[in-house]
């Protein structure tokens, strides 16, 4: 699978909320640093995965990825992405084995 198919499929588990698919993109030693009004850094699957699903409790927000460029040696991501609310994030993903490595994620609203 190509780097931008499995960013697309990882999309679509985290728009469907199918979390054991989710779970399989994601490197053993992931660390996701989330910026905000305050920064947050998450290691490991299982945290990530507690981080995410807690956030989507009691909503049904969906996202689409309108903008994505990829490195010339396929490790790195950036993705521009906006939810349903109008939300924005500019993310970047770095690849290791084939999984998402590390995630740097800026919420813009």
């Amino acid at each position: 699978m190509q780097i931008q198919e499995t960013l697309t499929a990882f999309f679509t588990a985290e728009n469907i909320r199918d979390w054991e698919t989710y779970k399989t993109f994601l490197h053993p030693e992931i660390t996701w640093k989330l910026y905000s009004a305050e920064a947050k850094t998450i290691h490991g699957t299982e945290e990530y995965l507690a981080y995410i699903t807690k956030a989507y409790e009691n909503t049904d927000v969906r996202f689409t990825c309108n903008f994505m460029e990829i490195s010339a040696d396929n490790t790195r991501v950036i993705a521009y992405l906006i939810n349903d609310k109008g939300e924005r994030s500019l993310d970047i993903f770095d690849f290791k084995d084939s999984l998402i490595f590390r995630e740097f994620e800026f919420l813009l609203d």
